[in-house]
């Protein structure tokens, strides 16, 4: 079933799914207060509840990949 899904193409072409979260990313101070946290007090952190650790895990991934874009991430970027 994976080898199928694998080869799906789009019409206009294999859809590049990095660059479509890259665009589609925006920051959320949110998110950056509790990464703060999480630096700065990891046993507070460690006792949120894991939908919020798995948010912040994905919220970061894609920063990471609009960075990688050329987005501009810091705060006030767009």
């Amino acid at each position: 079933m994976n080898d199928t899904l694998g080869r799906y193409n789009h019409l206009d072409g294999k859809c590049d799914m990095d660059r479509n979260r890259a665009e589609s990313w925006v920051r959320d101070e949110a998110m950056e207060r509790l990464a703060t946290l999480r630096d700065s007090n990891p046993e507070m952190y460690d006792r949120m509840g894991p939908m919020v650790r798995m948010s912040l895990g994905h919220y970061e991934i894609d920063k990471k990949i609009a960075a990688q874009y050329g987005r501009d991430v810091n705060e006030g970027g767009k």
